[in-house]
């Protein structure tokens, strides 16, 4: 049985003088090296990070700064190994974990791999690279690990070359801290300690032929990984990308893979969709994104899903599984998803609002309560648990969060069927005009008003816009509690969206500023609102 492993170790202590900053803040081109190592690792279920760092070691302190990962300083990294390195990272590694090097690019499957390997010790080994400082690996007949040099002249046999990804088991690291206790070597590097200690554990030798990675060496090299590699191992994950996605089709649908005639990515911020083609009709497959089961009730959005779908308002869902949260649902015929300025349009603004109507007023059953409160402290749970850091202003923002909470209790709230992601792009018009809205991740129960403060303000609608869309959806002026409410949710979903935005990117995704710009313009509203809304009561 193979172990889960949650815990990292980067050994990022070294200094390469050919570069102004540390190898691992090198930039390729859409990330730097570092980050994309920490993605991958995330994206895999890895949530607790320990970096050892050194040369240059201020310019990952201040990239770092205020992110879940723990540093440790090397202050001897001139003039020690990397087994020094390891051996200062063990007062915050309490379980099994995965070694990496940092100055690497590799494509995601040499994390696959090896996290994906029965053996509870291994090391990844591929082909020789033709690098400079190759680690060349020599194995024993039962696959273990027998010989590691770097001289070739010491080799019997030559089997692959060390990539720097192993992952070790506490019973081992303890052996090699103790073994290095009595070191009066002090350039020792873990992959000879790894040989002799690994030995009588069976230090497995986890051999990945078909592998993209470099280690990055100098100027010249790093050019050549920006240009030429880098996009290779981008081209070969989105293949990889959509075979799993082909694989899974034909699976959900019980059909042969041959039947599956084209796929390809589509849109998502909480999960990987395809557009996918099959026997002649096209699909869209839904691949749940990193953490969603804890934060999505997958039963309920079945359900709810459904019943969407019995009102007119969702595609049919083909498939549906509530244990994945693997969906395939009906491709929309020449479909075009709304933006911020198409869904600020009068006709856009007649379709939304009427389809909005027909979901509020409806008689459809759904399952589950939306509660603001509840969700937002569902997150600040799982903040809390993972010992994330968030953002700056946060503390100010809980507080602004619990006040408007206590006034939405004193102005009093409705409950009626509501989808409460009304983000633009969950609305599709079709080639024949009409208006669908998909994505029923977090339907339920909810008082209307959130449904139309998360459209308003997801789509950055303007006061002539908002007025003309109060029109069409009210038919009839608007009240002063009704907007009151609307300017409350507003607020109360930049501060939860930032909280999801938190706990996306300590899973490893990536959205740049999006949750530190909903979280500023959560404050900034508040402001506004205290200047409009004085209440003695």
């Amino acid at each position: 049985m193979k172990h889960i492993i949650h815990t990292a170790v980067i050994l990022a202590a070294g200094e390469n003088r050919n570069f102004p900053c540390p190898e691992g803040l090198l930039k390729l081109t859409d990330i730097n090296v570092m980050d994309r190592i920490l993605k991958i690792l995330q994206k895999n279920g890895i949530d607790h990070i320990v970096m050892v760092v050194g040369g240059k070691e201020e310019q990952y302190r201040r990239y770092y700064e205020n992110r879940n990962l723990i540093l440790v300083s090397n202050p001897r990294y001139k003039w020690s190994g990397t087994m020094t390195s390891l051996a200062l990272a063990a007062p915050y590694v309490k379980e099994d974990f995965l070694l990496v090097e940092s100055n690497q690019v590799f494509e995601e499957a040499a994390v696959t791999e090896v996290l994906g390997s029965s053996c509870d010790n291994g090391m990844l080994v591929t082909v020789p690279s033709g690098s400079r400082d190759e680690a060349y690996v020599e194995l024993a007949k039962d696959g273990t690990i027998f010989r590691i040099s770097k001289d070739i002249r010491q080799m019997n046999h030559i089997d692959g070359e060390a990539v720097g990804i192993s992952k070790i088991t506490q019973d081992l690291y303890k052996q090699m801290l103790e073994y290095f206790q009595s070191n009066t070597n002090p350039m020792l590097n873990y992959e000879y300690v790894l040989e002799g200690i690994g030995r009588p554990h069976g230090m497995t030798g986890i051999r990945v032929n078909d592998l993209v990675w470099t280690v990055i060496e100098d100027e010249q090299h790093y050019q050549m990984v920006k240009n030429r590699l880098y996009p290779k191992i981008l081209r070969r994950e989105r293949r990889a990308r959509e075979q799993k996605a082909k694989e899974i089709l034909a699976r959900c649908l019980r059909i042969d893979e041959k039947e599956v005639q084209e796929v390809r990515a589509g849109g998502g911020m909480t999960n990987s969709n395809f557009v996918v083609k099959c026997r002649r009709e096209w699909f869209i497959l839904r691949i749940p994104g990193a953490c969603t089961k804890e934060m999505v009730d997958r039963k309920r959005e079945e359900h709810n899903s459904l019943e969407g779908f019995h009102l007119g308002l969702n595609p049919e869902n083909v498939y549906f599984d509530s244990d994945t949260g693997i969906k395939i649902t009906r491709y929309i015929t020449d479909g075009v998803t709304l933006n911020g300025k198409t869904a600020r349009l009068e006709n856009s603004i007649r379709k939304t609002t009427n389809l909005l109507r027909r979901l509020h007023d409806s008689a459809v059953c759904m399952q589950g309560e939306f509660s603001v409160r509840e969700e937002y402290e569902k997150y600040k749970r799982m903040i809390g648990k993972r010992n994330v850091t968030c953002y700056e202003g946060f503390e100010q923002a809980d507080r602004l969060f619990y006040r408007l909470i206590n006034r939405l209790e004193q102005l009093g709230t409705d409950r009626k069927p509501c989808h409460n992601d009304l983000v633009p792009e969950n609305f599709v018009m079709s080639g024949e005009g009409r208006m669908y809205l998909i994505d029923w991740e977090y339907s339920g129960y909810n008082d209307p008003m959130w449904d139309l403060a998360s459209h308003l303000l997801e789509s950055g609608f303007d006061e002539d816009e908002e007025e003309l869309f109060f029109q069409y959806y009210f038919q009839r002026e608007i009240t002063q509690q009704e907007k009151e409410k609307i300017r409350i949710y507003e607020i109360c979903q930049d501060i939860l969206w930032s909280a999801w935005t938190v706990l996306k990117e300590h899973d490893g995704e990536d959205f740049g500023t999006y949750g530190t710009d909903r979280l500023a313009r959560a404050l900034e509203m508040g402001k506004r609102y205290s200047k409009s809304y004085e209440h003695t009561d």
